[in-house]
């Protein structure tokens, strides 16, 4: 059996009058990929052959195929939890102590899940995370369905438009209700992990005490940028490492005590603001 490759697009109000080319380059699709869309991607208009430069009208179908972009993981079965899915995008639940990528040792890792996913539901496009998040942390991690919605994302997220949310059990009371950290976070050469250094990348991260447990503290987190450790550095800054967080010397529980609960951002295709959430197990 033949692996669905194509995806078809409906046109609106919105999108006749572009031209295919246009209308590519509205995902922020990279001009060689809109050429090879051109050129391999079987564009058609009610399963009739069209060029880059065809016009778009209102009520039209426009398929491409996208067999040529083959990034394909190798599939492992495994549980997976779906949270949102479409013609676009698929989030999925993130465990803790899963990798979203392999790192070329793992042999199960969340994308090849996904990909495993795919293939029982006779969809042949590659599985292409959007975001992913730290070995230790658990909670929503976003895939593109196909290259356009992808480009799309990764457009959002470069320029802060998808919002990130995340709760995390931390260590002492904390006094303030909430609050901004703005320092740059740099990788420490002498070690694994990340540390606040002024040859680092900006980082800026916001908390809000949501309540407080004995001699803990439960906050909800958002990041305006995505460094690698942020949250755990930066609360780990201000006197409060992460419940868990074994690497920046906090081993008070089995796992870290940090979730991604709730992403806010702009679905490729409606255009539409969409949320997912995620309760967090702890």
């Amino acid at each position: 059996m033949d692996l669905k490759t194509t995806v078809t697009f409906h046109i609106d109000d919105k999108n006749h009058g572009l031209t295919i080319r246009q209308f590519l380059a509205s995902f922020y699709i990279s001009k060689s990929n809109i050429y090879k869309c051109g050129l391999y991607g079987n564009l058609n208009i009610f399963n009739q052959p069209a060029s880059l430069e065809y016009i778009l009208k209102k009520n039209d179908e426009l398929t491409i195929d996208f067999k040529w972009y083959d990034k394909k993981a190798h599939a492992h079965a495994g549980k997976i939890e779906i949270l949102y899915e479409d013609d676009d995008i698929l989030a999925v639940l993130k465990p803790v102590q899963l990798l979203v990528h392999t790192d070329g040792n793992e042999k199960d890792t969340l994308t090849q899940r996904v990909q495993a996913y795919y293939e029982q539901k006779n969809y042949g496009l590659s599985v292409l995370p959007v975001q992913r998040l730290d070995l230790e942390t658990s909670g929503i991690v976003l895939f593109a369905k196909h290259p356009l919605a992808l480009s799309f994302l990764s457009y959002q997220l470069e320029h802060h438009n998808v919002n990130k949310t995340y709760e995390a059990i931390v260590r002492y009371h904390v006094k303030n209700e909430s609050g901004t950290i703005n320092q740059r976070i740099g990788r420490d050469r002498h070690s694994d992990k990340q540390i606040i250094t002024k040859n680092g990348q900006d980082a800026i991260t916001h908390y809000k005490v949501l309540g407080y447990e004995e001699k803990r503290t439960r906050l909800e987190v958002t990041i305006e940028t995505g460094r690698k450790h942020q949250i755990r550095v930066h609360l780990l800054s201000i006197g409060h490492p992460i419940v868990g967080d074994i690497l920046y010397g906090s081993r008070s529980s089995d796992r870290l005590m940090l979730h991604a609960t709730k992403l806010v951002l702009i679905h490729p295709r409606t255009k539409d603001i969409i949320e997912i959430k995620s309760n967090p197990p702890f």
